[in-house]
């Protein structure tokens, strides 16, 4: 069956609609997309700052939908069973997340770092360096922790909101 170009337009807005309403994680990226998009033109960034830092932001957010839309379709195949693959697809599916997200923090900081310090507080201390090692630092303490923890869980918990 054919589907008319609105049709199709339709199916994807119920689709964004369904997993900002289910997921905790899309609501959180959501948000920090629009403080994004309002960082974008509060700062007047050149155009190519502006695409790059949209861009990933898109791209956090097309992750999260393919990792939600996995999701679905794992519980779909697999029910209240527990099964090993099945847990290993959902976790790899929520890295390939945290990559988009870690790596749109990086442009983040990147592209917003002087702007901002330069809105906020001209002629203060080196706060982009400051600033550059204090997400180091944070990215650093995330992925210990992730690593650590990463064996502590059962493979499948069942239902997961991520």
């Amino acid at each position: 069956m054919r589907h008319t170009l609105w049709q199709s337009f339709q199916f994807a807005g119920r689709g964004l609609h369904e997993a900002f309403r289910t997921q905790r994680t899309m609501r959180i990226h959501v948000a920090l997309a629009a403080v994004i998009t309002v960082g974008v033109f509060w700062l007047d960034l050149a155009a190519a700052e502006a695409a790059v830092l949209l861009l990933a932001t898109a791209g956090v957010l097309a992750a999260e939908l393919a990792n939600t839309a996995l999701e679905v379709l794992v519980d779909l195949h697999v029910g209240d069973q527990h099964h090993v693959l099945a847990g290993r697809a959902k976790d790899m599916s929520a890295a390939a997340v945290l990559i988009a997200a870690g790596g749109a923090a990086v442009v983040g900081v990147l592209v917003l770092g002087r702007p901002v310090v330069a809105a906020i507080a001209p002629g203060r201390f080196d706060a982009i360096a400051a600033g550059r090692a204090g997400v180091l630092l944070i990215l650093l303490v995330l992925v210990v922790i992730v690593l650590a923890r990463a064996g502590q869980r059962p493979v499948l918990q069942g239902r997961h909101d991520g």
